[in-house]
């Protein structure tokens, strides 16, 4: 690769990038919690939620089967190349960027919270340094180790939902979903901002792209099979969790779905669904350690931000400085423990990434013939155009509902990417770099060698 990076991600280490992804402490931490206002309603939440999980995932199945596919950057890349604009592009991405960071701390603590209840003893943050520090190694070392050690995790995990699930059926009072709507259609609706964090990650696939075998083909079809996956993965576990627990009791368990396997599990099934869910957070933390990096990686590469944070190490082929600066801000955050602000600010900045993503499929065909003709998925303009303006709009509301508690944060987060953007770009003109060239040929010149 001229980037440095080596294609040694196979289709199944996609799979367990993807649905170890999204399959994490959202569907084992924010089920019970939706509980308190939607009840047992929960699973069904999920599942409404698949059309616009659907719709927002085309933008990426369109977008990673052109050339642009075969590199990381994912929405940054998307939206830059489709506007003809580094800073549409950047700032969206931004966006994502911050809330990945939360993410990658949320995931960090509530490991800490959930192993100190469980085993009685130890400290939450230390806890969560330890885990994160794991996978920093991890994945300084190579993105084929990344790739094995998230393989063997989300097979575990696999088995233990398998442990939990199959069993759990057989235990459902169809009583406990009664009344299925305590709170109302309102309290339904009110959590589906919340839920639609489980779902967050469908997305980080993109960003494997420079060192996924075959990314053009193989990303677009890993990301539609495990998004179906993935909702069935939530629907029975939350199924089976709320018909065996009522909803109120569930929403106050620190650890929902250990409590749901104490029902109807002996004791060795009740810690292997314990490991699942450590799995479960190892999946997601990992991953996110992978793909955060490669963001900072593409940004650099286009000379948006120093230089100097794309370089890739000799001998493991990793975006080693990348890595360290990220891990270095989630250390900060998991130490300063602002948990429930993070989450919100998380959501938000994942929420407006996905708009600027929509409106970019929507633009595509109109504005970039070219480039969406080289598409290997190129659906039918009606189609494109009635699945982004649907996820346009219902990002835009679950947005709606939430900017107001971090819109100061978020200006100073935007005020924060804008110095950063000025100072990476007056670098690269100091430098000499073809910034035009770079933005109008990039896309091109990767078809042309492909068809070479």
């Amino acid at each position: 690769m001229k980037n440095g990076l080596k294609r040694e991600l196979g289709k199944w280490h996609g799979y367990a990038l993807m649905i170890g992804g999204m399959v994490g402490s959202g569907i084992f931490v924010v089920t019970g919690e939706a509980g308190a206002q939607a009840g047992p309603s929960v699973p069904f939440g999920y599942v409404v939620l698949l059309p616009v999980l659907l719709c927002s995932a085309l933008a990426y199945l369109i977008f990673m089967s052109t050339p642009l596919g075969n590199s990381p950057g994912g929405a940054y890349v998307h939206i830059s190349r489709t506007f003809n604009n580094y800073f549409a592009g950047f700032l969206f991405m931004w966006f994502q960027y911050i809330a990945l960071l939360g993410v990658m701390a949320i995931m960090a603590i509530s490991f800490g919270d959930y192993l100190s209840s469980v085993i009685g003893a130890g400290n939450t943050a230390i806890l969560a340094t330890v885990l994160l520090l794991v996978f920093y190694l991890l994945n300084i070392v190579g993105v084929k180790w990344f790739g094995v050690v998230q393989l063997f995790m989300s097979a575990v995990l696999f088995i233990a939902i398998l442990v939990l699930v199959v069993p759990g059926v057989f235990f459902i009072e169809t009583e406990n979903f009664s009344p299925m709507l305590p709170n109302g259609v309102s309290g339904f609706i009110a959590i589906l901002p919340s839920l639609f964090f489980a779902y967050f990650g469908f997305e980080q696939l993109a960003q494997a792209g420079g060192e996924m075998k075959n990314p053009q083909k193989a990303m677009p079809r890993t990301m539609l099979i495990g998004s179906f996956a993935t909702v069935i993965i939530y629907f029975l576990i939350s199924i089976v969790a709320f018909g065996v627990i009522p909803y109120d009791q569930l929403a106050q368990s620190q650890s929902a779905m250990f409590d749901v396997a104490s029902v109807y599990l002996p004791a060795g099934g009740k810690w292997i669904v314990m490991v699942g869910i450590i799995m479960a957070f190892a999946t997601t933390l990992n991953s996110l350690v992978m793909v955060v990096s490669r963001i900072l990686f593409a940004f650099a590469e286009d000379r948006v931000i120093p230089v100097g944070i794309a370089k890739v190490n000799k001998r493991f082929n990793t975006p080693h400085i990348a890595i360290t600066i990220n891990t270095i801000i989630v250390l900060g955050l998991i130490w300063t423990r602002t948990l429930d602000y993070l989450l919100n600010v998380s959501l938000q900045g994942m929420f407006l990434m996905y708009i600027g993503h929509a409106i970019a499929m929507i633009a595509l065909p109109f504005v970039r013939p070219a480039l969406f003709q080289s598409a290997l998925i190129k659906p039918k303009l009606p189609l494109i155009i009635c699945c982004g303006v649907f996820s346009l709009s219902v990002l835009v509301f679950f947005s709606y509902t939430l900017i107001f508690s971090v819109f100061k944060l978020l200006l100073i987060w935007s005020a924060v990417g804008v110095v950063i953007f000025l100072f990476g770009r007056i670098q690269g003109k100091n430098k000499q770099f073809d910034y035009h060239k770079q933005l109008e040929s990039a896309w091109q010149q990767e078809s042309i060698s492909q068809t070479n």
